[in-house]
């Protein structure tokens, strides 16, 4: 199928590339398909783009290249929701928000697109009880201190 995009022009996606959020997300409710597309492949970034609008389109990314201690439970409801067997079965997306620069970046880790990609079916969770928040920056900026001599 054809799918009219706003950033990507008109793309060829194949319905088993297509991922259904049976709940829409979070403020799209309304829309129930997306396919990811990665433009770069060197590039950890990839789009979660709405197959049924193509002005909506996020910019997505796996937490753990980022945050490799990132951890959360998926609730048994969840599981079955999203018909997840196997752990092998799931993969986690967070979505960026890129203002001013990629230094100024940030993934929300309170939020995490949960996905079976054996069903291709997705949802996005709300984690409770967690310090995770909807802002964490992407790039910490690391300072080094030497103390006590010349650089």
């Amino acid at each position: 199928m054809e799918v009219g995009t706003v950033r990507f022009g008109e793309i060829e996606v194949q319905d088993t590339e297509i991922i259904s959020f049976p709940q829409g997300l979070p403020g799209f409710e309304q829309l129930k398909q997306f396919v990811i597309i990665k433009p770069n492949l060197e590039l950890p970034f990839s789009f979660l783009q709405s197959v049924e609008d193509g002005e909506i389109a996020f910019i997505v990314v796996s937490p753990f290249i980022f945050y490799p201690d990132y951890e959360f439970e998926i609730s048994e409801d969840t599981k079955r929701e999203l018909a997840i067997m196997e752990e092998t079965d799931v993969m986690v997306w967070n979505i960026i928000s890129i203002r001013d620069s990629l230094e100024d970046a940030t993934i929300n880790l309170l939020a995490p697109i949960v996905l079976n990609n054996r069903d291709c079916l997705a949802k996005q969770l709300i984690l409770q009880g967690t310090n995770y928040a909807i802002k964490h920056k992407l790039i910490a900026i690391h300072q080094s201190v030497v103390e006590g001599g010349d650089a």
